[in-house]
């Protein structure tokens, strides 16, 4: 005979159980908790390996070296838009957005941000408040303010300038002459002799600019080597392949339709081969295409492996035959 502490206990379990069995599936949502503690980390790039898709970068804050990897879904933020790795380069200073674990430690990049983009995007335009021609020097000052407009954190920086500094104006940048006092500038610092030095500066118009600049940049580069994805599911046997787009070309992707013929070609050099769009979905901020491609291409395949997807007429001539799309069977 049980006791009816046992009995009780049980019946405790099983209301549980039941209250959990009524509560609704729960689904991935924005967790604001994780996104306010990622770490944000100023950083100087010292060396870019784009074989191995990593980066070695400098950590302002204490000197420490860190190698990040630069994973297929790492947002490439480059002079007020997106970018390529190919972009970067050493002594550049850039800010990182990274995932942490449940330690805060670091487990995976986010985003590299230019100077440009990330003080742009945040609206840091300085108003410079004096400028030194000689010591090629200026400082700034720039206020926070909240909903009521009132001034909550003032923040007065200063910086030196290279000789031949690019001030960006307009679509055309100009010399160190063109700035005047009252000027509300960002720059992009880069680091020289071991100290960080001005060697872009842009007010409003000039960040403007240099985004449509990089956009077209940008535009161009996807023309010529494809849209930047990777492979997220497939089947060999029926010739279905799942292909994520990730963020910085997503805009273009949208340019791609459900019927599109379209070349695809391995990161590693390998093949390319044809695949026939059947559907594409939104994924958060990413693009998903469901293709339908040769059973015998799609077996060469793995996992997560990178992809160049081009645009329907680039890339070169539609692979056929064996490297085609198959055409299915009639019903009779």
């Amino acid at each position: 005979m049980k006791s009816p502490l046992l009995c009780f206990v049980a019946c405790l379990i099983a209301a549980g159980g039941a209250l959990a069995a009524d509560e609704p599936p729960r689904k991935p949502f924005f967790q604001t908790d994780f996104f306010g503690e990622m770490p944000r980390a100023f950083c100087i790039i010292q060396k870019i390996d784009l074989t191995a898709k990593t980066m070695v970068v400098k950590v302002v804050k204490d000197g420490r070296l860190e190698t990040i990897a630069i994973g297929p879904d790492t947002e490439l933020l480059f002079r007020n838009a997106y970018g390529e790795m190919e972009d970067y380069f050493p002594g550049q200073h850039v800010m990182l957005f990274i995932y942490g674990d449940e330690d805060r430690k670091w487990a995976g990049i986010r985003a590299v941000q230019d100077e440009i983009q990330m003080t742009a995007q945040h609206n840091w335009f300085g108003t410079i408040t004096k400028i030194d021609r000689e010591k090629r020097q200026y400082w700034t000052r720039r206020e926070e303010k909240n909903d009521k407009k009132e001034v909550t954190k003032v923040v007065e920086l200063d910086h030196v300038y290279v000789p031949d500094v690019k001030v960006w104006k307009g679509e055309t940048p100009v010399g160190a002459d063109a700035l005047q006092v009252g000027d509300e500038v960002i720059q992009q610092l880069v680091e020289k002799d071991g100290a960080l030095v001005a060697v872009e500066m842009f007010d409003r118009a000039g960040a403007e600019a240099v985004r449509k600049i990089q956009e077209a940049r940008l535009y161009q580069s996807q023309t010529e080597k494809g849209l930047s994805g990777y492979v997220l599911d497939l089947e060999p046997m029926s010739g279905a392949l799942t292909v994520m787009i990730n963020r910085g070309n997503v805009k273009r992707a949208g340019e791609l339709k459900a019927g599109d013929a379209i070349q695809i070609a391995p990161a590693d050099g390998s093949a390319p081969f044809a695949g026939a769009i059947h559907e594409i979905k939104n994924q958060d901020s990413r693009k998903r295409l469901e293709l339908l491609v040769n059973a015998r291409a799609a077996a060469r395949l793995k996992y997560g492996q990178a992809l160049r997807v081009f645009m329907p007429g680039t890339g070169g001539p539609l692979p056929t035959g064996r490297s085609g799309v198959p055409v299915p069977p009639v019903k009779k």
